[in-house]
Order: structure tokens, then sequence, then C-alpha cells
């Protein structure tokens, strides 16, 4: 086991810490992610074949069986992208908590941890979302203060265990004091998301405006430019809100203290 430096961070070093874990495990973290992307990829690339299709088949009227049937394959990948977007974050707040407390880890093992938890990741992005809807309905503000609070919900239900409304409260009561904070989390990982969606997005996107009929193969390229850039950003934004996790029960709770007790247990003598 590697050592662990369990203390109070500041939110320079909360940063600082998170590039480091990226950069140093970049390929887990990115396997990790990479799945319901993938996924995604794949659904993008079959619409547009359809669309390809259509288009060359133009004047034809599509059968009812064949609308339902794209109906309901849509709302089945949509299902199925939902359950990996959620199975993907819980298994990366897994390898973030290992790699934290110098465990060893690796992909498989993450998401052998998840099962049904990534139903409660769906569930709590559902309830977030639907709190700070409401908060931005009262002049935007309170939206954004209820997103800051309730932003380490999902590394509390994963690691604690707890069910969905109480891992909200949990976040609720973790991040108190805190806002500041997490608000320059998500300050950063919106700049990043921006920065690598210009570079690699943007110019595809010019690409297909400069075309009057779009091809497959330049369909296929704009879609595997979006594809790596959320490959690359994705995981960011987790792996800073975990340790922030971390740093706000070592503050508030004495996490640290609490871990390195656990730690000499096994070693102490039996009372028998």
């Amino acid at each position: 086991m590697s050592e662990v430096d369990l203390r109070p961070m500041t939110l320079g070093e909360v940063l600082d810490r998170t590039f480091k874990l990226y950069r140093s495990n970049f390929w887990l973290f990115a396997g990790i992610i990479a799945l319901p992307f993938l996924a995604l990829f794949v659904i993008n690339i079959g619409l547009a074949g359809v669309g390809t299709g259509t288009r060359a088949a133009a004047g034809t009227v599509p059968s009812p069986g064949m609308i339902a049937s794209m109906v309901g394959g849509g709302i089945t990948f949509g299902l199925l992208y939902l359950f990996l977007l959620g199975a993907a974050q819980a298994a990366t707040v897994f390898a973030v908590s290992d790699l934290y407390l110098g465990r060893p880890t690796g992909l498989r093992d993450c998401y052998k941890r998840v099962g049904a938890k990534a139903i409660r990741v769906i569930l709590i992005l559902i309830l977030t979302g639907l709190i700070v809807g409401v908060g931005c309905l009262l002049l935007i503000i309170p939206g954004i203060i209820l997103l800051c609070r309730t932003a380490v919900a999902v590394p509390a239900s994963m690691l604690e265990d707890s069910k969905s409304i109480r891992s909200i409260e949990r976040s609720m009561e973790l991040t108190k004091g805190y806002s500041g904070q997490v608000f320059v989390i998500f300050l950063m990982v919106w700049v990043l998301t921006w920065l690598v969606a210009v570079i690699f997005e943007v110019p595809f996107a010019f690409l297909t405006q400069a075309q009057h009929t779009v091809s497959f193969g330049t369909l296929v390229l704009q879609h595997l430019s979006g594809f790596i850039s959320q490959v690359l950003v994705g995981p960011i934004g987790t792996i800073a809100f975990s340790l922030m996790y971390y740093n706000l029960r070592v503050r508030k709770e004495a996490f640290d203290i609490q871990h390195l007790m656990a730690s000499l247990e096994p070693s102490a003598p039996s009372a028998a």
C-alpha cells in the first residue's frame, strides 16, 4: 500500500491533487469514463447512417413498424446510456477513493463495486437537477448555491452506501460554508470543457456547416471528435468532487484520524 497523505487541503491543493491523479492514472480514468460515451458514439454513428440512408432514399415513406422500431430503439439506447453514465461516475468515485487511500485499484475492480448503485447515481442526478432547477426559478443565484451544496452527493452515496435523498442531505451538511470553493471547481470544469470542445469539436462543426450535403465520413469524424473531448474532460469533475468530499470530511469530521485508527485496528492484539 502506498503512502497515504490525509490532511486538510486548500482549494489549490485539491485542484493540484486532482490533476496529479488524472495525469498519473490517465488510462484508468479514461477507460472508466469511455464506456458511456462509447455507447453514445455508437448511437450517433447509427443515427448518422440512418440519416444518410434516408436522404439517399428520399421520397420513400417509412412504415409504422419502422417508426416504432426507431422510437423503441432510441428509448432503449437512451436508458442504457444513462445507466452506463451512472456506472462510470460511480466507478470513478471508487477509483479516486482507492488512490487517495493508497489502495490498489483497477478498471475492472472499480466497475465490480458498482452494480445497481448506478441507478442510485441516476436518481441523485435527477433529484439534484430538480432541486437546482427550482432554485434557478428564484432568480438564478439560489440555483447556483444549491448546485454547489449538492456537489458531493454522488461520492457520499457511493462511499457511505447511503440512499439518494440521504446522500443529498449529507452533501448539504459537508459543503456548508464551502460553496465558494465548490463553485470554483464547477467553473474550472466548465472552462476546460469549453476549451477542449473548441479544440476538437468546433473545426468539424464549421466543416459540416460549409458542406451542403454532409457525408457520412464527415459525421463520423465529428462524433469521434466529440467522443475524444468527452473522454478527456469527463473524469476531471468527478475526481475533483470526490477529493473535495474527503477534504470536507477531514476538516469537519477528522476523517484522517478515523482512517488511521481503523488501519491500526487489525494489527492490535485481540482481547481474547
